[in-house]
């Protein structure tokens, strides 16, 4: 199972304009040469024919011994990387032109007695709220990235993902009515995955939010989006909450975001997740895709009283200061899986991160971390917990197994600015 997958979820590929070949004339094929050079050729063609025969007989065998009979792969580290792959093993590179005055925003938080709404209702009255981003690569005007976005304010403040805009070096929105303005950043956030841009356009219908500290399992919601392409530009899909806080590990810290079995696709980044009075609760941002088997309806929303305090935090500074982070992504590992290819219960790092302590002090993708502070760490709650207790500036200790031998490491816990925004 994959968070992220790259190809086909969390960083949508650029689109690339290509030439038709349908009407290459190719001439006639000749052997060089007289007959003796033709019959060499041909002897030599035979050859290199048997060989990929052999080799593609041999290839296949290859790949088959990587596996075991029941189509386990042999190796844990390679059913990690399969189940635990992540999408952004860096922090994002964002390229796009900045603005020099950041001004003034905070989100339109709605009334908590405000009536329900149909689905027709929702789309309605919130889909004008809903724009479309083209991230472009520098490589022409056919390579980009497509997302969604949230018009939050009248005077062009838009509000999305990081990843949307993650190497992008210019920016467009396209609104409702299909007019498209080009986007400027005011600040973008790699560790929470939220971004700000701006166009210069008034007069825009902005969203209006909810806290999501009153969401339930159940809850009615709708998604906004533009899944795939500008050819699907606000569609909207609806579901139920399906968890209100489903911890997941994501370039070395824990996000906690809602789930939902509302369909979301690549696009859908950055659109908003509706309730059922037509307000906010959250911006779409991830889903599961697995690698061993289809999965449907696991998705996930950035909850709306996050997005407002990581939007006061760039809004005021540019970046979110003061946040501890260890630097290290994990996943756990389950006692079938651990008895399976016998390795201790505890947590897979899956990454990590460059310029944390972390990785200076040698903890490496593929370790397993079996205890935190002298505790046995088997979800990645047991990290956060004792994480919690401490200051940035302090050290967490961990003991890690690691081909057969296990050793204890001090890992200084660090503000993640010095580590998403280091150079």
């Amino acid at each position: 199972m994959s968070w992220y997958n790259n190809d086909n979820w969390y960083k949508p590929n650029y689109t690339q304009s290509a030439s038709s070949a349908s009407n290459i004339q190719r001439p006639e094929a000749k052997l060089p040469g007289g007959r003796r050079t033709r019959i060499i050729a041909l002897i030599l063609c035979a050859a290199l024919l048997l060989g990929g025969i052999i080799y593609a007989i041999f290839e296949t065998d290859w790949d088959i011994a990587s596996e075991n009979e029941d189509g386990m792969p042999k190796s844990y580290q390679t059913y990690f990387e399969d189940f635990y792959s992540s999408a952004s093993s860096t922090p994002a590179n964002v390229k796009l032109e900045k603005l020099q005055n950041r001004g003034s925003l905070s989100l339109k938080i709605g009334s908590g007695s405000a009536g329900k709404l149909s689905f027709n209702e929702i789309f309605e009255n919130c889909s004008p709220s809903v724009v479309g981003i083209k991230s472009f690569d520098g490589k022409g005007d056919d390579s980009y990235s497509w997302g969604s976005g949230i018009i939050v304010s009248a005077d062009g403040y838009i509000l999305t993902n990081t990843h949307v805009i993650d190497e992008g070096t210019r920016a467009t929105v396209q609104l409702y009515d299909g007019s498209t303005y080009d986007a400027k950043l005011v600040g973008a956030d790699s560790q929470s995955d939220v971004a700000i841009l701006k166009i210069e356009k008034t007069g825009l219908q902005p969203a209006v939010f909810a806290s999501s500290k009153d969401i339930r399992v159940g809850d009615a919601v709708c998604a906004i989006g533009n899944p795939l392409s500008p050819d699907y530009s606000l569609t909207m899909t609806s579901g139920i909450i399906s968890a209100t806080s489903r911890e997941v590990s994501y370039n070395g810290a824990v996000m906690n975001l809602l789930q939902t079995d509302t369909s979301i696709n690549e696009g859908n980044s950055g659109g908003p997740l509706f309730n059922d009075r037509g307000q906010v609760i959250g911006i779409t941002n991830m889903k599961i895709v697995s690698s061993f088997s289809n999965i449907e309806g696991i998705g996930f929303a950035i909850p709306s009283d996050t997005l407002s305090s990581i939007v006061d935090a760039l809004m005021a500074d540019g970046a979110v200061y003061g946040r501890s982070t260890i630097g290290v992504t994990v996943g756990p590992i389950s006692e079938d899986i651990a008895d399976y290819y016998d390795i201790p219960v505890g947590l897979y790092v899956s990454e990590v991160l460059k310029n944390s302590d972390a990785q200076k002090q040698g903890i490496k993708k593929g370790d397993i971390i079996i205890k935190v502070n002298g505790k046995d760490a088997h979800t990645t709650a047991d990290i956060a917990e004792e994480k919690a207790k401490l200051d940035i500036g302090d050290t967490i200790s961990f003991t890690v197994w690691r081909s057969g031998s296990t050793f204890d490491v001090d890992v200084k816990i660090m503000d993640s600015v010095d580590i998403y925004n280091a150079k």
